[in-house]
């Protein structure tokens, strides 16, 4: 190391791309699929808020249904397999 901080062999860590340019390029050439992209994690999002949705509506379906007396607390048992002897 020199006194200027600076590796002699490959001068350091990079400080990136400056330049609007420079960070699109870099943004380009580090994407080899869309999965990660601004767009596809807010639409993972905003399918999984429907998700949470859907079964806290169903939750209180049986909610309503167990006390309604239309259900069975133990409904779900019916459809665990039974294991084997």
């Amino acid at each position: 190391m020199k006194q200027t901080g600076r590796c002699t062999r490959h001068g350091g860590k990079s400080t990136g791309p400056r330049t609007e340019e420079g960070r699109a390029r870099i943004a380009a050439a580090q994407t080899t699929h869309g999965r990660l992209t601004k767009e596809a994690r807010a639409e993972a999002t905003r399918w999984a808020q429907v998700g949470r949705e859907i079964r806290a509506e169903l939750r209180d379906i049986e909610r309503e249904a167990i006390a309604g007396g239309l259900l069975a607390k133990d409904w779900r048992e019916m459809f665990e397999p039974k294991p084997d002897k």
